[in-house]
């Protein structure tokens, strides 16, 4: 009988302290501090002092040549040397390319004549931005220089041959007819 009872006694209060619980309100209350300041502030000031960065060194670059250059909106540079003829290259447009590639140094990095044109379909493609821009400023036969900040070119990783992470590049690209 004392078993029973105790056993009784044990049940109602593990029941009786199930009924007590309090129901979740959906809010989760958390005893650590939020941060002060944004974890990732000092890398986004950072990136914005390299840009700023290759920003003048591409400006400086220009600067010695005595190119005539325009900024786009995305910072890319052009100088456009000749419209060519007929109607824009427009998005979806298929562009056949010669070109020459340059560092900022003046080295010569690719050329067409030796690895062919570049042909890519206008902005459905995975050719670098700055030529998805530059195109269509022009028509077929055109020719334009281009100045091209490394976050429109091959980025952080490069190209993984000639061309480093983070490193501008110049272009000149010329629109088959």
């Amino acid at each position: 009988m004392k078993k029973s009872l105790f056993y009784l006694f044990l049940l109602a209060l593990l029941l009786g302290s199930g009924c007590n619980r309090q129901k979740a309100t959906g809010t989760v209350v958390s005893n650590t501090k939020a941060p002060e300041k944004d974890v990732e502030a000092p890398y986004v000031e950072g990136n914005k002092k390299i840009i700023h960065l290759e920003n003048e060194e591409m400006e400086l670059f220009i600067e010695r040549y005595g190119w005539n250059m325009e900024k786009t909106g995305t910072g890319l540079y052009i100088q456009i040397l000749d419209e060519g003829r007929g109607e824009l290259i427009k998005e979806g447009d298929m562009v056949h390319l010669d070109y020459q590639t340059f560092l900022l140094s003046g080295e010569k990095i690719y050329d067409s004549k030796e690895s062919g044109e570049k042909v890519f379909k206008v902005a459905k493609s995975e050719e670098i931005n700055a030529l998805h821009e530059a195109v269509r400023m022009l028509r077929p036969d055109g020719r334009a220089r281009l100045v091209i900040p490394s976050y429109m070119a091959y980025g952080v990783a490069g190209d993984g041959d000639k061309v480093d992470g983070r490193e501008p590049v110049v272009m000149i690209i010329h629109v088959l007819p």
